[in-house]
């Protein structure tokens, strides 16, 4: 059950939030200080802890729901979609937010603020969701993730050098599980766009895609594999049925 629930929300929040999609402004916290406590760092002011999103002296930062600065790579809920504005652990905490995306901190703590294409660690289960202070295995491949307005990786269609590629919008379902890495990296081999319509009577099933499994290209017309021919259409979308 909590699995279902968890594949409605990320697939309810690629409807609503492509849709929404506008520029974050951060919250400015000033009057307070940077402190290191037992191998980790916070930021005090008035003897309490930030959480959540800050800009301080121009950067901006994420603090846990304990106050703990975080490091690397991130998944989190999108700025904005809740009240969470210039919190403290003496306030309290209201969200609504349905949306998750990958941000990336630098090892001093301050959010990446880049929005185009960039060469970084790749995402692994080692090095993500960690905290200022903690080890942790920095991955050696270096992979390209491409980022939008607010700082976050992009995913679905991008357009470069006159192809075009899939950055993933899902993660992978478990049994009993969701695991988010896969999102924002470059799709391979056989793909579903995902599309959520709130017509169930016009709803279709996700067109497949394939992309080429070494470089990411999407792929057209006739295509022999796995023993088999298919037919992709100039978007891409493979072709059933007559044609």
């Amino acid at each position: 059950m909590k699995l279902l629930k968890k594949m409605m929300q990320v697939l309810l929040a690629v409807f609503f939030f492509g849709l929404l999609a506008t520029n974050t402004v951060f919250a400015n916290t000033t009057g307070g200080r940077f402190v290191d406590k037992d191998n980790r760092k916070y930021y005090v002011k008035d003897d309490h802890k930030a959480i959540y999103w800050h800009k301080i002296d121009g950067k901006t930062y994420y603090f846990g729901d304990i106050g703990e600065m975080v490091v690397g790579w991130q998944y989190l809920e999108i700025p904005g979609t809740g009240y969470r504005d210039d919190l403290f652990d003496n306030r309290p905490v209201f969200e609504i937010g349905l949306q998750e995306k990958w941000y990336y901190f630098g090892q001093d703590g301050a959010l990446l603020e880049q929005t185009d294409k960039q060469v970084l660690e790749a995402k692994t289960s080692e090095n993500t969701g960690k905290v200022y202070g903690e080890q942790y295995p920095l991955s050696a491949e270096k992979r390209t993730y491409y980022f939008d307005n607010n700082y976050a990786v992009k995913t679905g269609w991008i357009y470069e050098d006159g192809n075009w590629y899939y950055l993933n919008k899902l993660g992978n379902f478990g049994d009993d599980s969701y695991n988010p890495l896969p999102i924002g990296e470059v799709a391979k081999g056989w793909t579903q766009d995902f599309h959520v319509t709130i017509d169930i009577d016009r709803s279709k099933p996700a067109p497949w895609y394939y992309l080429d499994p070494t470089t990411g290209i999407m792929q057209t017309g006739w295509q022999y594999l796995g023993n088999k021919w298919y037919y992709l259409r100039s978007s891409g979308a493979m072709t059933t049925g007559w044609y």
